[in-house]
């Protein structure tokens, strides 16, 4: 037995699920390379914080129709088609930001935006959820985890940088190409693979499945409701730390790159050893340390004056959400059929994680105007904590047949 096949015996990592996270980084590269500036770009264009938020909203919105849908859609047909849609298209409609100042227009180009990019997520999450072993769901879902996580920090370290020598345009042809790389990788390499639902053996998918029977959506509501609290954070600082840090902290617009890269690195170093922790010790206890976690770093946000308290709770909310996310997910794989997963996992991204990101987004603007900087991520805090008491009352460890 060659070397590789010893360690894809041991770990379980096959090369396919290799080339599937591969095309995952690049989707997430390309749509981080934009994120940390967008917000700045669209100031630029005198468009102002609440207008702002909802835009991105509107994004996020896309998303949560989505990601449930090329959910639902690759647990029938494969993950393929959803792949080509969440690179080469996506890629194309960044570059419609080039063209365009009109505010109707540029609506429309979030929403668009936000639909074809979820395309990836759900359907891979699906296919990592069938494939892990039982006993190591959170340990498998933190490798997605930290590809998001290290596809976030590669991509937000250079836009600034980007922004500041070649101006704005340049971010968004950057992120058309980093797609068409991608889109390359799904069109010849994964010519011939089977990537979803398909390698479920037709014993579990049969229609008299007693797990088929006993599942549906509404099952999912204690958890979605948990992770739309945590994640309704998540907006507000993806939205307004940019802003946060530029304007009430002084930091220099290079510099919030790099915050965001700081924060996805300490999230890349931390979620499989938090994932490990979550299979030892109890998904459900992980996520609940993992918001307490986050409420503490979004409430130090609000109090923050210099790039270096930014930096420390940044690290802090890597933290947090490093503990939650691969807790989280394996918690939701396990209480879901192996030929439901992606369908699962579509619905718990677009609908779960994206509202709560679309909440954060418009509200948070509205509390930015009417109360303050500070009361945007003190409102984080706040959720998160609501989340806890939700998570503690509401979730239970429930395994599918």
């Amino acid at each position: 037995m060659s070397i590789i096949k010893r360690l894809q015996t041991r770990t379980g990592i096959t090369g396919e699920m290799t080339a599937i996270l591969a095309v995952m980084g690049l989707t997430t590269l390309a749509m981080s390379l934009p994120n940390p500036v967008l917000p700045l770009y669209l100031t630029s264009i005198d468009i102002g914080p609440a207008l702002l938020g909802t835009m991105l909203s509107v994004s996020m919105f896309g998303m949560a129709i989505g990601e449930a849908g090329w959910g639902w859609l690759a647990d029938r047909t494969g993950i393929r088609l959803a792949m080509i849609t969440g690179t080469l298209f996506t890629g194309l409609a960044v570059l419609m930001f080039v063209f365009t100042q009109n505010v109707p227009i540029i609506f429309c180009i979030f929403f668009i935006w936000g639909f074809l990019r979820s395309a990836v997520f759900g359907p891979i999450r699906g296919y990592i959820g069938t494939a892990a072993p039982p006993h190591k769901k959170a340990t498998f879902m933190a490798l997605s985890t930290v590809m998001l996580s290290a596809s976030s920090s590669l991509g937000a370290l250079p836009s600034g940088f980007l922004v500041d020598s070649l101006g704005y345009h340049s971010v968004f042809y950057t992120s058309l190409g980093v797609s068409v790389i991608g889109g390359i990788i799904v069109l010849t390499g994964l010519r011939t693979s089977r990537l979803s639902s398909e390698t479920v053996s037709q014993e579990e998918v049969s229609e008299d499945s007693p797990s088929k029977e006993k599942f549906n959506l509404f099952s999912l509501t204690p958890m979605c409701l948990v992770t739309a609290l945590r994640f309704f954070g998540l907006g507000c600082m993806m939205t307004f730390l940019p802003l946060f840090a530029t304007e009430e902290a002084g930091v220099d617009i290079t510099l919030v790159g790099v915050l965001f890269t700081i924060g996805g690195l300490a999230n890349v170093a931390l979620t499989v050893p938090t994932g490990i922790l979550a299979d030892r010790l109890g998904k459900k206890n992980i996520m609940i340390a993992g918001m307490i976690v986050s409420a503490g770093a979004m409430a130090g946000i609000a109090y923050s004056g210099n790039f270096t308290w930014l930096v420390v709770y940044m690290i802090l909310n890597s933290l947090g959400m490093a503990l939650f996310s691969p807790a989280a997910l394996g918690l939701l794989s396990d209480s879901v059929p192996r030929n439901r997963q992606s369908t699962a996992m579509g619905f718990y991204g677009g609908v779960c994680e994206n509202v709560g990101i679309l909440a954060g987004s418009a509200l948070g603007g509205v509390f930015w105007d009417t109360l303050g900087p500070q009361s945007t991520f003190f409102t984080g805090a706040i959720t998160c904590g609501l989340g806890v008491v939700l998570c503690i009352t509401l979730v239970r460890n429930v395994r599918a047949v």
